[in-house]
């Protein structure tokens, strides 16, 4: 789809080449707008801080420039209405930001501020107290004490951004929350909400923003370290791109990914402890794969001085796995990641409960359980019927229980597929599944006519 800050990006800013390898500079240009502490100079000097090697807007054609502004918050509000918060909006500043002062978000901060920026996203990032309902947040921690002490992590939190203002390269410093309200009375329901208030420069950071990551919320929960959820966040943001490769100082790659100061001095123990754990808890959860090779490590005599790392898309067969992995339980996922698998009996509906079946799959994620059940079909099912078939979603049934819906262009195609195939439909879905997806249904698709206009 044409124009998300996932997508490939052609061009650079201005008259600039595209990249090659080269840094460039986080956008949006100038970070337009009042409100954000720009220190220009560094320990007294020029302003010398790394520039994040952030992707180079793209350059939009003249009758698009004059109201491409706010790109990002448009694509929130849009991206809200039609999925809630099942995918999460985050513009590229604030992907590539991290916190100052050497400070450090826990990972339940880090995921709470993902929701609360596409909540305020899908308003335009308006000044103002938002409202997030606790469940949203909640997952499956029982009390709220986890959530108000990771709203407060935020409140006391400031972030570095690093770009171009007025012609020059500058370090913002900003506080992400000005206001939140923690009830006196902390109840364990979910009837309460989570009150809160962005600062005017971090809102207008993100309401000026083009480029933008666009992430799975039921991807984003499941990770399990600080480090690879930024990771993924990148990776999001970069994988579709024309440049997905990403080159970073240590130091850089350091603060992006939230490193305690002064931790894992060494670049050998920094990879094995953080580096390598993240990239694989990314792998497996994630739509795309990413890698360090070591042939692209740039070294000053024996010390490794910067890295590359490549974002490059899955094909079908690993999506799927990528899809069956987000589905298994996830007792058992650290040994499958690093190739000691233990069998985990799968959970069925009857031992979970059919009121408990988590989220809808999003689209991705139903594209990706697609590709395995087109796999688990082979000489089942006929392949001209099969390259018919369509996934549209997966909803959820009257009886309580969810179902496949697939789309084809002609109702006797659908017939066919009905009477014929639908029980071997059936059986590969709740394999597949574990029963949580134990039904499919055959749309045709409706076709749009056009009346003719009346005679004069």
């Amino acid at each position: 789809m044409a124009g998300t800050g996932r997508r490939k990006a052609r061009g650079a800013v201005g008259n600039e080449s595209p990249p090659s390898g080269d840094l460039a500079v986080l956008g949006p240009q100038d970070l337009v707008g009042g409100g954000a502490i720009i220190d220009g100079t560094v320990d007294g000097g020029p302003a010398s801080a790394v520039a994040l090697p952030i992707p180079s807007l793209a350059v939009l054609p003249p009758e698009e420039a004059l109201t491409s502004a706010g790109l990002t918050a448009r694509v929130a509000s849009a991206t809200f209405e039609r999925d809630g918060y099942k995918h999460l909006i985050k513009a590229a500043e604030a992907v590539y930001s991290y916190p100052a002062n050497g400070a450090r978000l826990s990972l339940p901060a880090q995921k709470m501020l993902n929701f609360m920026i596409h909540l305020a996203g899908s308003q335009n990032f308006a000044n103002k107290l938002y409202r997030l309902p606790k469940r949203v947040v909640r997952g499956n921690h029982k009390g709220n004490e986890r959530i108000f002490d990771a709203l407060k992590e935020i409140f006391d939190s400031s972030l570095v951004v690093i770009g171009p203002f007025r012609g020059r390269r500058s370090r913002a410093e900003l506080r992400i929350l000005s206001s939140y309200v923690r009830p006196e009375e902390e109840e364990d329901s979910d009837a309460a909400d989570i009150h809160f208030q962005f600062t005017d420069a971090f809102l207008e950071i993100q309401r000026s923003s083009q480029l933008w990551a666009k992430l799975s919320g039921p991807a984003m929960v499941k990770v399990t370290s600080t480090y690879a959820l930024k990771l993924y966040e990148i990776g999001m943001q970069r994988y579709q791109m024309d440049f997905p490769s990403l080159e970073l100082d240590i130091d850089t790659l350091r603060k992006l990914l939230n490193v305690p100061e002064g931790a894992y001095k060494d670049f050998g123990i920094l990879r094995t402890r953080t580096i390598d754990r993240a990239i694989a808890e990314v792998n497996q959860l994630a739509p795309f794969r990413v890698t360090m090779p070591d042939d692209k490590m740039k070294r000053k005599g024996r010390k490794v001085e910067a890295v590359t790392l490549d974002f490059l898309a899955k094909d079908e067969e690993e999506a799927a796995e990528t899809y069956l992995e987000r589905e298994r339980h996830s007792a058992g996922r650290r040994a499958r990641r690093i190739g000691s698998v233990d069998q985990v009996a799968p959970v069925g509906p009857v031992e979970t409960g059919l009121a408990d079946l988590g989220p809808l799959p999003d689209a991705d994620d139903v594209s990706a359980l697609w590709a395995a059940v087109l796999h688990a079909l082979k000489g089942k099912v006929p392949a001209p019927l099969l390259s018919e078939l369509t996934p549209d979603r997966v909803e959820d049934t009257p009886q309580g229980g969810r179902r496949l819906v697939l789309t084809v262009r002609k109702a006797a195609v659908a017939d066919t597929a009905r009477m014929n195939h639908w029980p071997t439909f059936k059986s590969a879905l709740a394999s597949l599944t574990s029963g949580l997806i134990e039904d499919v249904t055959f749309e045709a698709a409706v076709r749009r006519t056009t009346k003719a206009a009346p005679k004069a």
